[in-house]
């Protein structure tokens, strides 16, 4: 007869602390952000590829133009299409992306890159 009560009180004792173990992870997502992380990643995947976007966009509307003229066109509409989605974007992201996406394309395409510009 002990041991059973025994057993049922450890198997109690266990399942309380599966429980307790739950909770606490619970408190420790909310209390880290782990939602907020995922916003904020998706967020900059979103500025990523608006600013991938703008990049090709200029290359292909605004052949004409060159260096900062044709970084101030992209800028305008990465800013533009932002502010559509309502992302917050700063001028600093803006370059930031900018160069980054211009980057990925110059090591992607390499020469055939430099031959289009």
């Amino acid at each position: 007869m002990d041991d059973l009560l025994l057993r049922v009180l450890y198997d109690v004792l266990v399942l309380l602390a599966t429980v307790a173990a739950g909770y606490a992870v619970a408190w420790f997502r909310k209390r880290l952000g782990v939602e907020g992380m995922k916003r904020i990643e998706a967020e900059l995947a979103a500025k990523q590829e608006l600013a991938a976007l703008a990049v090709r966009f200029v290359e292909q509307v605004y052949k004409d133009i060159h260096g900062e003229a044709k970084y101030q066109k992209a800028a305008e509409w990465l800013a533009a299409r932002a502010g559509e989605l309502g992302l917050k974007i700063t001028p600093e992201e803006i370059k930031g992306l900018i160069e980054a996406a211009l980057r990925t394309f110059k090591d992607e395409f390499g020469e055939e890159w430099a031959k289009q510009a």
